[in-house]
């Protein structure tokens, strides 16, 4: 019986030395990560940045949740949900500069888009003129301007359209918007709670570095937002020139010169035709030779024959 007391009373005291020892492992591990929070906590900028890392991971797992958010619609997006920007020159040729430039005008400011650049040039007195102008018209009225200048009364000499798509970009710039202001909600509530001033200084650095990156990517996403609602065309004008004919000078006409040309190409001409007559003529002479006596002799006997005929009549 008192053995079976004695074995009972070690494997008590066994037990209870581990739990002790358990308990003061985990005290020993609280006070090491207390330790290491105040560590962090005087190091300057280390609290920052390792704050910084845990925002960032919350807020990349919402950029993947919220890429295409199904409540809004992607701002000025056209009909296939991308952000596309158009951008178009036309060249044209038209009777009267002054006529297609305010019908031009007319039309921008019909569709509600305005004129960004506007110019023309002379070369001189009794010249065509020449111009170009740089318009931003809305996305949706993009082709249909395009195809009201090719119908006006105007010969279209060169056109080309182009299209960008920066919905990707638009995309990353919002996931990276998020986790700058999750960021920076952080560092604002570090900086309620700081205590030392080299605290306040690491904080207020690391702040104006995530306020500027806000700052940064907002003006990026509203200059991608405008780009894509206003489409950008460029249109040169070219004015047909009225060319009326002149009387041409003495000099111009040269009529002493050109008719002594003629008089030698006439010469020149009826040289080489005797050339080659003669050339002709001495080639083939073993044949005309024997020819022309054999018809002078046939010649000279028909004559005879028919003075016989003549003699006899008589």
């Amino acid at each position: 019986m008192r053995r079976k007391q004695l074995v009972f009373f070690l494997l008590m005291t066994a037990v209870l030395v581990i739990l002790g020892a358990c308990m003061n492992q985990a005290d020993d591990n609280q006070a090491s990560d207390n330790r290491n929070t105040e560590d962090t906590v005087d190091d300057g900028g280390g609290l920052v940045e390792s704050n910084e890392e845990a925002a960032n991971a919350p807020a990349e797992e919402d950029a993947d949740q919220e890429a295409f958010p199904e409540s809004e619609e992607a701002p000025t997006a056209d009909q296939t949900g991308q952000m596309v920007i158009y951008n178009g020159e036309i060249s044209v040729e038209v009777n009267d500069f002054d006529t297609m430039q305010a019908a031009i005008q007319e039309q921008v400011d019909a569709r509600g888009g305005y004129v960004v650049e506007s110019n023309v040039e002379q070369a001189g007195e009794n010249e065509e003129r020449s111009g170009r102008m740089v318009v931003r018209i809305p996305h949706e009225d993009f082709h249909p301007f395009l195809q009201e200048l090719e119908s006006a009364s105007a010969t279209v000499l060169e056109r080309s359209t182009s299209g960008n798509d920066v919905s990707e970009e638009y995309v990353d710039l919002e996931s990276e918007l998020r986790a700058q202001e999750a960021v920076e909600e952080r560092l604002l509530s570090f900086l309620e709670d700081a205590e030392t001033t080299e605290d306040l200084l690491a904080i207020s650095q690391d702040l104006d570095e995530v306020q500027s990156e806000i700052e940064r990517v907002t003006g990026r996403m509203n200059y991608l937002e405008n780009q894509v609602a206003y489409s950008t065309v460029t249109i040169q004008i070219q004015e047909r020139a009225v060319q009326l004919d002149q009387l041409q000078d003495q000099e111009s006409l040269n009529t002493f010169e050109r008719a002594q040309s003629l008089f030698m190409t006439t010469v020149n001409f009826l040289l080489s035709a005797f050339s080659g007559v003669t050339v002709f003529l001495i080639g083939l002479s073993p044949m005309l030779v024997p020819l022309a006596l054999i018809a002078g002799v046939i010649y000279w006997a028909a004559r005879r024959t028919k003075k016989k005929k003549q003699v006899n009549q008589e």
